[in-house]
């Protein structure tokens, strides 16, 4: 009981102090290609920064992922918080975008590097939570925090412009580590990396399937605030007030989405959010005034409340102690260098051809995820996740 205690504080920790530096990160990640546009790049330009920033955090994590499991995760998880602060106070002195970028993707880099070690600790300390019930506590969190970040830059900036924000972030990141050092529990274990018959039948698919996912929402990512500035004619601040709706409704349903994959199975749960989110994107794309909030409300809350939790489980239960963040951050890196090879697609078709194109490109893109795992919804509805479970324990036990 003892020792449940002491991990189910991981999941408050990390649940919070992930809270306080969202909120902080995401007053102005939202409006990233804006800012950057600001110091001089152009709409390719901001494509291609966005590739190389979602390069580094995903390629850092399969590094991530080893010296997780070779070193421990709460190592990891902070020495990767403690360059948070220097980074952010760099960018006070940067007028360029291109050292800005340069800046941003070494912070993004950090930021992939402890995300495998997230992941497992949330898995891993889940206790009597239940492994669903805990991935959506930690997401309404962070997700909270992504809600309320884009409230505070839209009163922000428009006043007082990014530099404030910074300095908020450099503050919050370095309030948070105290509790990570002194808080957290380690919680991997000392067996040899070995992956089960489980997890390498279903890790191809689903690892494929996030990936042509995060293509397709690469292809859009950074065209979102652009487009709403350059033809819904909405405000930087309206545009983090769009953000700040989105995110808030997300939190919420991610304690919603928790509930569903636990009766429904991740599997059924990462399909319909594959196929909501292509549809509420293109619908986002062709909207204005209040339905563009409630379009892109839905685009989120399916991108991210269902498609995090259901994917978060899913591996968690394909996985043991000893291989879980190499496989969070293996899945990662493909997912993660997908993404940001759709963000620089997603700028050379934004200039060469129509808007309208890489919406319709994405939509394709997300129609097709759901495919690769087709089979195994199938043998989802035959089999109980506890069982999955169990027999991923029993093959690593018996070789």
């Amino acid at each position: 009981m003892g020792n449940s205690h002491r991990e189910s504080i991981n999941v408050a920790v990390l649940s919070i102090t992930s809270f306080v530096i969202d909120s902080a990160f995401s007053s102005w990640w939202v409006i990233l290609p804006l800012y950057l546009e600001r110091l001089g790049a152009s709409v390719a330009e901001v494509g291609m920064s966005f590739a190389v920033i979602n390069a580094a955090w995903a390629i850092s994590q399969l590094p991530g992922g080893f010296l997780s499991d070779r070193f421990g995760r709460k190592r990891i998880i902070v020495i990767s918080t403690s360059t948070f602060s220097p980074l952010l106070l760099l960018l006070l002195f940067l007028r360029n975008w291109l050292p800005a970028a340069l800046v941003i993707t070494i912070l993004s880099l950090f930021a992939g590097l402890q995300n495998p070690s997230f992941s497992s600790i949330i898995a891993e300390s889940s206790g009597k939570l239940g492994t669903a019930r805990a991935f959506g506590i930690y997401n309404f969190l962070m997700n909270l925090g992504w809600a309320v970040g884009p409230l505070i830059g839209a009163f922000v900036i428009p006043a007082y412009g990014f530099d404030p924000l910074f300095i908020f972030g450099a503050l919050s990141s370095a309030l948070c580590l105290i509790p990570r050092i002194l808080l957290l529990k380690e919680t991997s274990g000392e067996m040899k990396l070995k992956f089960s018959r489980p997890l390498r039948e279903f890790y191809l698919p689903l690892i494929v399937s996030i990936s042509v996912f995060n293509l397709a929402n690469g292809v859009i990512s950074p065209l979102i605030p652009i487009h709403a500035e350059k033809y819904m004619k909405l405000t930087p601040e309206e545009i983090e007030l769009m953000f700040f709706t989105a995110q808030l409704f997300t939190s919420i349903f991610s304690l919603i989405a928790s509930s569903f994959v636990m009766k429904a199975g991740e599997f059924k749960g990462m399909v319909l959010s594959f196929l909501f989110s292509g549809i509420f994107s293109l619908l986002w794309f062709f909207s204005c005034s209040y339905m563009a909030f409630v379009l892109f409300s839905l685009y989120y809350i399916f991108l991210f409340a269902l498609t995090e939790v259901s994917f978060g489980t899913a591996l968690s239960k394909i996985t043991t102690r000893s291989n879980r963040a190499t496989a969070f951050g293996t899945a990662t890196v493909l997912a993660g260098l997908s993404n940001s090879v759709g963000a620089y697609m997603g700028g050379g078709l934004w200039e060469s051809y129509q808007p309208m194109v890489p919406f319709l490109l994405a939509l394709f893109l997300m129609l097709l995820s759901p495919v690769f795992l087709i089979k195994y919804i199938k043998l989802e509805t035959h089999q109980s996740t506890v069982e999955l479970h169990a027999c991923a324990h029993i093959t690593l036990s018996t070789g």
